[in-house]
């Protein structure tokens, strides 16, 4: 896990290892430091500009109508400049920038919050949300999918459903070498949990 959120600093760890200069904080040009790469606050919400290509910034410009800071995509955040964009983004709801971002190629995307994330046409069609049979829930329980997709070898969830509170109880006692007289002992005494009474493991099972 740790080498692969490393893995995504390639770009930053490549100017490092050129330069030698130590990165600061909002200063990174993918990570705020210009206006034409950022978030910005709407009139209902966030949405992301990601426009560091000259023909996204272009198409972004145009679509406001203001050509005259095509020619100020590098600004920095507090220029005047970015004081501008900043009052143009308000200006407009969450969904009337989606609508604009669909008439105009300028890459930019509203800021989710996690339902509407979860809930999102791209995570449903990427199957990234499923749902899993339980007993004793009626609508089974949802999770995250498989994130890597492969066409001869699918990962798949477990079949088997989440055990009960103290399904296994029996079974680890015996993996770990109690004898039968042990366990029952333990379980009498309260010093461990099984099934709750009249229940059979079996039904628990898939």
């Amino acid at each position: 896990m740790a080498d692969g959120a490393l893995s995504w600093l390639a770009m930053v760890a490549g100017r490092y290892f050129a330069d030698g200069e130590v990165p600061k904080r909002g200063g990174q040009l993918l990570a705020g430091a210009v206006i034409c790469y950022r978030p910005y606050e709407c009139a209902d919400g966030w949405i992301t500009l990601g426009a560091l290509e000259p023909k996204f910034w272009q198409a972004w410009c145009r679509g406001v109508g203001r050509d005259e800071l095509i020619e100020k995509q590098f600004e920095k955040p507090g220029s005047e400049a970015h004081v501008q964009v900043v009052e143009i983004f308000k200006g407009r709801t969450r969904s009337q920038w989606t609508r604009f971002a669909d008439e105009h190629d300028c890459c930019l995307e509203p800021v989710l919050e996690l339902d509407e994330a979860l809930s999102s046409e791209l995570v449903q069609a990427r199957e990234m949300v499923v749902t899993l049979d339980q007993p004793g829930v009626e609508d089974g329980v949802r999770q995250l999918g498989i994130p890597v997709k492969l066409d001869r070898t699918p990962g798949a969830h477990n079949r088997l459903p989440g055990p009960a509170l103290g399904e296994h109880t029996e079974d680890v006692l015996r993996a770990a070498g109690y004898s039968e007289e042990q366990i029952a002992r333990l379980l009498e005494q309260g010093a461990v949990a099984g099934l709750p009474e009249g229940t059979k493991q079996d039904s628990f099972l898939a």
